[in-house]
């Protein structure tokens, strides 16, 4: 195994924004936002289908806070410390709670797609004043091919989520594009999304979705939310 040294830059965190963790509210400083990308899109939900995820939430939350840790740990060990494969694994694995989830983290950490792309994001939280908006997005990174192939810097914005052995994709676009709206009030782009899915012994990447299919996905949430909510 070799190691991995970032040619991109690893992009800084927003100064004064931070998560309650426990009531999964942001904060800009002082600043408490009403509504983050995930209550946004909760908001389209009926009420059987909020039932629904609210009665398997013992199974999948768990499993979900597991996984997203561990590519976290991984990300952040191989892209920003800049540690070998082999070592950005074994970080990994002291996570309270792998073993349980090995089936689906291993996979996950093992996709060929990270040798091919400098990550330069990995649960980055971001937000927009203007839309009194904010939330965290999984990750992003720098495609080496596409880069090469475009002749300029192609930056993916990636969503991870984790399926049942029996569990079906599903669009992602409308949040992708909630995620791309935040970061584009920080002055940071992104050409495609893609969503990257963990099953128990498999991992794979959806088709990459273009900014203008993400962002068209979450206008029409957006402006659903806001018709019901912010009647102005």
């Amino acid at each position: 195994m070799t190691t991995t040294t970032s040619t991109s830059t690893w992009l800084d965190p927003i100064p004064g924004l931070w998560r309650d963790e426990a009531a999964h509210r942001y904060w800009l400083g002082e600043h408490l936002f009403p509504v983050s990308i995930t209550g946004v899109l909760a908001h389209g939900l009926s009420d059987y289908a909020k039932r629904s995820i609210e009665a398997k939430r013992s199974i999948w939350e768990p499993r979900g806070t597991t996984v997203h840790a561990a590519l976290e740990h991984y990300s952040q060990a191989r892209f920003l410390a800049g540690k070998s494969t082999r070592e950005a694994l074994l970080d990994a694995e002291t996570l309270c709670g792998h073993h349980q989830y090995r089936d689906w983290i291993l996979p996950l950490l093992q996709l060929p797609l990270w040798d091919e792309v400098e990550v330069i994001a990995s649960e980055r939280l971001s937000c927009c004043l203007t839309r009194n908006v904010a939330g965290a997005f999984d990750g992003a990174y720098v495609s080496r091919a596409l880069s090469e192939r475009r002749g300029h810097e192609v930056r993916v914005l990636y969503d991870l989520k984790t399926l049942s052995a029996h569990g079906r994709p599903y669009s992602t676009a409308a949040q992708l594009g909630g995620y791309m709206v935040l970061e584009a009030a920080q002055g940071n782009h992104y050409e495609l999304g893609q969503t990257i899915w963990s099953k128990p012994g498999e991992a794979f990447c959806s088709t990459f979705y273009s900014r203008e299919k993400c962002l068209s996905a979450w206008a029409a949430a957006w402006s659903c939310y806001c018709s019901a909510r912010r009647p102005f």
